[in-house]
């Protein structure tokens, strides 16, 4: 009965959940509440409403900003690591580049010929 009751501890071990679940669950729980509690207030005052729906139009706006800024920092720096290759070295690398993109670049310049 004993060996019974020993192996019966162990398989509980591995059926029921350890404490971590437990901690995620009323985490989540937390979180709604405080959700719920700050749209009701939010409902309440549409001022508040529409400040964080300006501010958060403005936050996406900056990351599109700076999205733009990154792509025309990457463009400048590849032209100048081009311009400062030796010739034959820039001569293979617009080969290979063309000779990797010649479908996209045969196709681009048949739409737009």
């Amino acid at each position: 009965m004993i060996e019974n009751l020993e192996e019966l501890l162990k398989k509980t071990d591995k059926v029921l959940p350890n404490e971590d679940l437990f901690l995620e669950v009323a985490r989540d729980i937390i979180k709604d509440e405080i959700k719920s509690y700050l749209k009701e207030k939010m409902k309440n005052n549409p001022k508040i409403r529409e400040e964080i729906r300006d501010a958060i139009l403005k936050y996406v706006d900056s990351k599109v900003k700076e999205a733009e800024a990154n792509t025309l920092l990457l463009k400048s720096l590849g032209e100048l690591g081009v311009l400062t290759l030796p010739p034959e070295v820039k001569d293979d690398l617009i080969a290979h580049f063309y000779k990797t993109f010649q479908k996209e670049i045969d196709e681009f310049l048949d739409k737009t010929l």
